[in-house]
């Protein structure tokens, strides 16, 4: 789990007291801030650390108010003193709680809150805080924000960097904002300072759908390259095989238990002589068994837990089941191997090598000449089918003493195809119809996932929910499926749906609205409210062929015009035909790039509007 990403969990979990005092997103905003990063050198622990200074000066715009305040720490950052200061003067009536952070009360990890309540009793309160911090390893001085969690009047960000230390400092989306960037020299320190000035930064939103915040935010990434003090020479990452050999270094102080391993691979794959058919059942069984948690171990560990521990509590982080996977894997023969990997949360790659490239682990199998990568946090997913959030990515593979680096394929929407097959007739005011579903990809992965949440007395409900995605116009029954436990393959659901009021009749003309799931309908993007760019969870690519009876003493008068909307980013498709005594209707909803910047926010929305306007036409027949 990144630095970044574990700040944003913590005001996550404290998201809702936030929200409530953020009614009013100006009422509080921060008159001034500051972060400093000094580099030191530890005499008596002959190694490089970093001092944190953060100073926060927060102002009441209107009304009394009170905010929740957290700072993140972990076994590698210390917080060695704190101080809270209202209207100038020391607070002694604030206690902050130093914890650790834990999920469901008993996943412990090394990631710890400090955390307290800032009352504002008036406008024009002021409230500082003033943190110092000890970082005790400098490969841990990665991201820096320049953004807050309220609007910033002004924010600094300083870097003073002792000759000694060699450094690179990475900027970000610093395009059309009021930053200042300068580089000074401190005779006494014999050091340069980098400082970061930024003015009227509105606050970071928390918005659905919304890309990780290095994509979007303005931000330095630090990244530590090495240290010569006095002859002390230190290699940090300088280059991506440093960052590599870091990270095995990790891995390989791993001690499995091969005899209990062994006994467990050898027993899931009892009866199966195929290796790939070994792989996919070892692959299966940890998706099944192994409870995945968020995170475990915490930022300083970056070491995967051993493979039997995982197995024995039967639960384990993304790092946790990549080992066990992997150690399952190799005993049955295969060249299974841990890989690193940053998802589409972050934007950044292995080019710049740092602890912010990664947040996320895997296994990979080279099988047959080719790299299988294996993500068991990604339930019901198969061999070759990628998560978008890893496909396309960068990953660095085990591999010896140097490092391998290799790209997850690239995910296309044909994976992810939702087909929905409709044979469809006329029952008075009625619609109704065999249809038939077709799932794969993620499509398959999603709703086998949602609906396994569920007791097995509840899975038919659930499955049903599902399906009508909670719309309560038309109903489905005698709903059969393939297994729902199936991971090979598509998944098929049939059923028998009615359609009520489907059909207006007035005189000898029938209207009819062939189209009962109307996906995107009214998918317009509040471009006032909206503040980032949307990111889709997949390629959604949704696909309706509709086949309806013309009933016995009608014809077809009117068929609505065809929709045929194509960009890079998205591609509406919407034909009618009439064929005898039938009317076919296909419809291609297509997401090509899931990312869709605030730029293309217009061309989606137009499209958007002309999709739900086609809905509201309807098929015209007339009786002979």
């Amino acid at each position: 789990m990144n630095i970044h990403s574990y700040t944003l969990l913590i005001l996550l979990l404290l998201h809702s007291v936030y929200a409530k005092s953020q009614d009013d997103p100006d009422n509080i905003e921060l008159a001034n801030s500051s972060e400093t990063f000094e580099f030191q050198y530890n005499t008596k622990q002959k190694q490089v650390t970093v001092k944190q200074l953060i100073h926060k000066d927060f102002v009441c715009n209107s009304f009394r108010a009170t905010i929740p305040f957290s700072e993140p720490y972990n076994n590698q950052e210390e917080i060695t003193d704190l101080t809270i200061l209202t209207d100038g003067k020391k607070n002694r009536t604030i206690t902050p709680t130093y914890d650790y952070l834990n999920i469901d009360e008993y996943f412990y990890s090394d990631q710890k809150i400090c955390y307290f309540n800032i009352p504002f009793s008036k406008q024009g309160a002021h409230n500082e805080v003033n943190i110092e911090k000890a970082i005790r390893d400098p490969r841990y001085l990665t991201t820096v924000y320049l953004t807050d969690y309220y609007p910033s009047k002004q924010k600094t960000i300083s870097i003073i960097v002792p000759r000694w230390m060699n450094i690179d400092i990475h900027t970000f989306h610093f395009e059309n904002q009021h930053i200042k960037t300068e580089k000074t020299y401190d005779k006494d320190r014999d050091a340069d300072i980098y400082t970061y000035t930024a003015t009227n930064l509105p606050a970071m939103k928390k918005s659905s759908m919304s890309p990780g915040p290095s994509w979007i935010y303005p931000h330095i990434l630090v990244r530590s390259k090495r240290a010569d003090y006095k002859g002390e020479q230190t290699v940090y990452f300088n280059t991506t095989n440093d960052l590599y050999q870091w990270c095995h270094n990790l891995a390989s102080q791993l001690h499995p238990d091969t005899a209990t391993l062994g006994a467990k691979a050898r027993e899931i794959t009892a009866g199966i002589p195929d290796k790939f058919d070994q792989l996919k059942a070892i692959f299966y069984w940890v998706e099944e068994n192994i409870r995945y948690i968020a995170f475990e171990d915490g930022l300083a560990g970056f070491r995967p837990d051993e493979a039997h521990e995982v197995l024995r509590k039967k639960y384990g982080d993304c790092k946790g089941m990549a080992n066990l996977t992997k150690e399952l894997l190799v005993r049955c023969g295969l060249d299974a191997r841990l890989c690193w990997i940053g998802t589409n949360h972050i934007m950044y790659d292995h080019s710049i090598p740092s602890l912010n490239a990664d947040n996320h682990m895997i296994c990979a199998v080279q099988y047959n000449n080719k790299w299988w990568f294996l993500d068991a946090t990604e339930k019901y997913m198969q061999p070759g089918i990628y998560a978008e959030r890893i496909a396309g990515r960068q990953v660095m593979i085990e591999n010896g003493d140097n490092v391998l680096l290799e790209n997850i394929p690239v995910t296309t929407p044909a994976q992810n195809a939702r087909l929905f097959k409709e044979s469809l007739t006329i029952e008075g005011n009625s619609m109704t119809g065999k249809i038939k579903y077709k799932y794969n990809g993620e499509s398959k992965s999603d709703l086998l996932y949602n609906i396994n949440l569920t007791k097995k007395d509840r899975v038919q409900t659930s499955l049903e929910t599902y399906i009508t995605n909670k719309n309560s116009h038309y109903k489905i029954s005698n709903v059969t499926t393939t297994r729902l436990d199936q991971r090979d393959g598509d998944l098929e659901v049939s059923f028998d749906l009615q359609y009520p009021d489907a059909v207006s009749s007035f005189g000898k003309e029938m209207y009819i609205d062939i189209d009962y799931n109307k996906e995107y309908n009214n998918a317009v993007i509040d471009t006032v409210k909206r503040k980032t760019d949307i990111r889709f969870d997949c390629k959604n690519n949704y696909i309706t062929e509709t086949e309806l009876l013309i009933p016995a003493g009608y014809k077809m008068t009117s068929l609505p015009e065809d929709l045929h909307i194509s960009s890079p980013n998205f591609i509406f498709d919407i034909t009618y035909k009439a064929t005898g005594n039938k009317i076919t209707y296909r419809k291609q909803l297509q997401i090509n790039n899931t990312y869709l910047q605030k730029a293309a926010f217009g061309d989606w929305n137009k499209a958007v509007s002309a999709l739900s306007q086609k809905y509201l036409e309807q098929i015209t027949l007339t009786q002979q």
